[in-house]
Formats: structure tokens, sequence, C-alpha cells
């Protein structure tokens, strides 16, 4: 998912937390405009960290598949030495 997407899933969200937290408290904190202004912006920054986070999970995960990978062909490679000379002697 884009960061945009992930930023206007967040605003939605927040703006829904911030009237639902409205409707409950029955008066606002901050004037209305502000204050959804405030639950929509920490919405969309949630989003854009939540992207962030996910993006430099797979980035972990592929560097771990690599070293993997790697690992496994110079295990192959040591294992086919081993026994070509086994068979040669």
């Amino acid at each position: 998912m884009a960061p945009f997407v992930s930023m206007l899933v967040g605003g939605s969200v927040g703006l829904a937390t911030g009237m639902y937290s409205i409707a409950l408290q029955g008066r606002l904190v901050l004037k209305p405009r502000i204050s959804y202004a405030v639950y929509v912006a920490a919405g969309g920054y949630l989003g854009y960290k939540y992207n962030q986070f996910r993006e430099y999970e797979d980035e972990l995960i592929e560097r771990r598949r690599l070293d993997l990978i790697k690992r496994r062909d110079e295990r192959l490679e040591r294992r086919r030495k081993e026994l070509e000379a086994s068979a040669s002697s």
C-alpha cells in the first residue's frame, strides 16, 4: 500500500475516533474544526508511520532471505567439494 493510502486510512480512523470521543464526552475539547483537524493529523501520521514500519519489516525479511540463500549456497558448495574429495580417494 502506498504511503498516501495509509495516511488516508489513518486520517479516516483518526476522524472517526475524534468524532466518537467527542460524542461520548458531550463537549468539545478544542474548537470543532481544530479538534477534528488534530485527530485527522494524528491518524494520518500514525498511518504514515505504520507504512514506514511495514517497509522496514519487508526490508528485514528480504535481507534475511538473501542471507539464508547465501548460506545455503555456501553449504551446498562445501558439501559438493566434500563429496568430490571422498569420491576421488
